[in-house]
């Protein structure tokens, strides 16, 4: 019998959503594919990716390509590629669009709404996701998120170790202000 329940952030801290999301990988054997317009995850979030992949979980993070809204965004979040990367998560860039889906599947347990998943958004955002225990929507993500990832370029730590100079200096800039933006008061 389908099992689903709304789950919402109510921004200034409050992150019952990604709370959901790392226990749902942290218990995954089979998968956990994340899709996500913006990347800039946490520590735990990192951790729990890298862990699973570990584990022989097939990790996936579907992720925007150079048709982004937010620039910026994109590098500070590609800053966490190698760590990944050296971890077996796949990550695929999305091509033909911006992508804006905002989705997350593990073994048997599906999310969708409007949340990102990333530090930000989910500090100051209010947010709301359905979360479910539902074969046949289990069903319609992945195949949705197997036409996506069709549609993407994957970056391989081969790639990654090879792209340009100024891709680099980008990463690491954007990375550099969002770490100061994360220590910033939060009043």
């Amino acid at each position: 019998l389908p099992q689903a329940r709304v789950v919402a952030s109510r921004g200034l801290g409050n992150k019952p959503i990604i709370g959901s999301l790392i226990s749902e990988i942290n218990k995954a054997t089979i998968q956990a594919w994340v899709c996500t317009a913006y990347f800039y995850p946490s520590r735990k979030l990192l951790k729990a990716l890298t862990k699973a992949a570990e584990r022989g979980v097939d990790v996936r993070l579907i992720l925007p390509g150079y048709k982004t809204d937010h620039p910026s965004v994109r590098y500070a979040g590609r800053s966490w590629y190698r760590e990944l990367l050296e971890h077996q998560v796949r990550i695929l860039e999305y091509q033909p669009s911006f992508l804006h889906l905002k989705a997350a599947l593990t073994d048997d347990w599906v999310t969708i709404g409007s949340c990102n998943f990333d530090r930000w958004n989910l500090h100051w955002n209010l947010e709301a996701n359905l979360e479910a225990l539902d074969p046949q929507l289990h069903q319609q993500i992945t195949r949705l998120l197997e036409h996506d990832q069709d549609q993407c370029i994957e970056i391989t730590l081969e790639r990654w170790k090879v792209r340009g100079w100024h891709e680099k200096i980008k990463e690491r800039f954007w990375k550099w202000v969002a770490m100061f933006l994360a220590r910033l008061p939060n009043d």
